[in-house]
């Protein structure tokens, strides 16, 4: 079998030149380039424009010099940080070592590490103190907890204001009994090499229409330290306009690859189906085609099985932002809580329950699956893997978090918003399918019950999101702090961003549940729009190709205008609803359409918005069928 040569590679941040710690940290670096790794030593500087410059080769430690525009930002997502950001991947680092000791070393390098899945160590050197304003402190306190191993000069006082008490620490002096940094760095990253197993992979990659997305998903996976012949990859192309074949066709002499094209756009999980049926690896890892897999990635995806044998029927990797987004705004905005992919609580090689089957980033024993297949085209790995937990041992989810993979797209704040309400109805319909869920606190939470407190709060955080021109005021969301004293304006907009996201949660739950609610009285569900909205013909056109019977439009006359039935011409059942103002719409209908919710309103009484998103697309979803229909696509 063949060997993975490449050696193992560390980057050193080292303190700024002027601190006491500078040449301990380097000669520490030249130690653990002595003993077999590629080192990367980089060295902040003041500079006028940020500038990352290789400097030269001083006994095996690679040395780079980073210009920093000063005075550098608390908060990060600065041109310095990307370009560091894009050495570490561009490299395949496999541990960081940040020296925090100066003013330089910023500490929101700590979280760049984390967000890319690199294992991270942090020393904290004698004279080194962080900002003194409440935000940093708060912002430290939270990083220093992603660190994999934190080491601090002396442990009285800092220990007690900085580090959680679950946070391993150890004297910086003394890394570890008998050991050197390299052994700590070795632990750290793990193994290198590929398992040797009889094990293999099939890679299901289900795409549509996103061949940008798809080429740099299979360029990543040539880049694999797991060798071509141990696993083969199978692309469904879901029915895109146009056909993904044109993209495939050149890695077909550098992968093991099939690829497969649906006629018809059936979502997700009828194109994971089809993968599947057409793969032939004991372990299946289904992809989605936006994601980036680090080079060992797969590799690592195999040894959880081997490591752990029949302890594991299915593993989770990590999810992060590409190196060229780890450093964007919006990529703080995802990851930093709950509103796309959030880690926290997970441990490497930790068992979990089967909720944390993610879809595109979970792999499982094609002997675990069976029969089992995939049978709704949307959250359709919940679904399945709710199904598998019902057997007698259950689903056990291994996350391994060496199994990094990365994402490009869908992170700004209107696709998190937008996914956040398909989530919600997904959820619901799950709940439909498999009652039990309805309590389950992964899917039916204090969320859900918390919708009357919120729902007044939607329309004015989520128009300060969307008039929030996050590329060009970075500056002064990272620079203003709340007058309140409670952080920077960029945790604030963070806060609307996981407050609207509950709430179009919530709203795509409560939906489905009215809809459930007017099927079981035998009436249709009542969909309300002003007569004056601009979305009554999109809207009523839905409603027209909706199945007989589901729903009804109740237009809205509003006080003072005179429109009757006879001047409204739409292709579906309808009725006039003539009030004194909004509040007499809201009080008719299950949903409305294009008002904001009115002072004092009650999602237990009053209609409900849609939540945000393309209104053809929520109602099909809402109204044609007692399944889920379309993907997240």
């Amino acid at each position: 079998m063949r060997k993975n040569t490449r050696r193992p590679c560390a980057a050193v941040i080292l303190p700024s030149r002027d601190s006491i710690a500078y040449r301990r940290c380097a000669t520490l670096a030249r130690q653990v380039a002595a003993r077999g790794w590629d080192v990367l030593a980089i060295e902040p500087s003041r500079g006028a424009t940020a500038v990352l410059r290789e400097t030269g080769l001083e006994q095996g430690v690679r040395q780079y010099t980073l210009e920093v525009p000063g005075p550098e930002p608390f908060f990060g997502d600065t041109p310095s940080e990307k370009l560091l950001a894009e050495l570490l991947t561009s490299h395949d680092v496999d541990v960081v070592h940040v020296h925090l000791a100066g003013e330089l070393a910023d500490a929101a390098l700590l979280e760049r590490s984390w967000l890319l899945g690199l294992p991270l160590v942090v020393s904290v050197h004698a004279g080194w103190a962080p900002p003194p304003s409440e935000a940093a402190q708060v912002f430290l306190t939270d990083q220093f907890t992603r660190a994999d191993l934190v080491c601090v000069a002396d442990h009285r006082g800092l220990l007690a204001d900085w580090l959680d008490p679950g946070s391993p620490v150890l004297d910086h002096s003394s890394p570890g009994a008998g050991k050197g940094w390299s052994d700590v760095y070795r632990e750290l990253a793990g193994d290198l090499e590929p398992p040797e197993t009889d094990l293999t992979l099939s890679v299901v990659i289900s795409t549509f229409q996103r061949p940008a997305a798809l080429h740099d998903c299979l360029a990543a996976l040539c880049a694999q330290t797991l060798p071509r012949e141990r696993f083969q990859v199978v692309v469904v192309d879901d029915g895109s306009p146009d056909s993904a074949e044109l993209v495939v066709l050149p890695f077909l002499d550098r992968l093991d690859l099939k690829f497969i094209r649906l006629e018809q756009n059936g979502g997700p999980g009828v194109a994971r189906n089809a993968g599947l049926e057409a793969g032939r690896g004991d372990i299946v890892f289904f992809l989605d085609d936006d994601d980036e897999p680090a080079p060992r990635c797969l590799a690592e995806h195999l040894r959880t099985y081997v490591e752990h044998g029949n302890d594991v029927d299915a593993v989770l990797g990590w999810t992060g932002p590409t190196a060229d987004r780890a450093c964007s705004v919006e990529a703080w905005l995802a990851f930093r809580g709950t509103v796309y992919r959030s880690h926290d609580g997970l441990r490497h090689y930790g068992i979990g329950d089967w909720h944390q089957f993610w879809g595109g980033r979970s792999s499982i024993r094609r002997s675990v699956l069976g029969d089992a297949r995939f049978e709704v085209p949307f959250a359709e790995d919940a679904d399945l893997a709710y199904r598998l937990s019902r057997r007698p041992r259950g689903l056990r989810v291994v996350h391994n978090r060496h199994a990094v993979q990365r994402v490009r797209i869908g992170l700004d704040p209107v696709s998190l918003m937008r996914r956040a309400g398909r989530v919600g109805q997904a959820r619901a319909h799950l709940a439909e399918r498999h009652p039990d869920l309805r309590t389950h606190p992964a899917y039916r939470s204090t969320t859900y019950e918390a919708t009357t407190r919120k729902v007044g709060r939607r329309t004015d955080a989520r128009l300060r999101l969307m008039t929030t021109n996050l590329p060009t005021t970075v500056e002064e969301l990272r620079r203003t702090h709340d007058p309140h004293g409670k952080g920077t304006l960029l945790d604030r907009v963070h806060q609307d961003l996981v407050t609207v996201s509950s709430i179009e949660a919530s709203l795509g739950w409560l939906l489905v549940t009215r809809r459930t609610a007017a099927r079981a009285e035998g009436r249709p569900l009542r969909v309300g729009i002003s007569a004056l909205s601009p979305l009554l013909d999109e809207v009523a056109a839905q409603l027209a190709r909706a199945p007989s019977g589901s729903a009804m439009l109740v237009v809205g006359v509003p006080p003072g205008i005179a429109i009757t039935a006879a001047d409204i011409d739409v292709p579906c059942e309808f009725e006039v609803q003539a009030g004194q103002g909004a509040d007499d719409l809201w009080r008719a209908c299950d949903l409305v359409a294009s008002f904001a919710p009115v002072d004092g309103h009650d999602p237990a009484r009053h209609a409900l918005p849609l939540p945000r998103g393309g209104i053809a697309e929520t109602l099909r979803r809402l109204l044609d069928t007692r399944d889920l229909v379309g993907s997240f696509r």
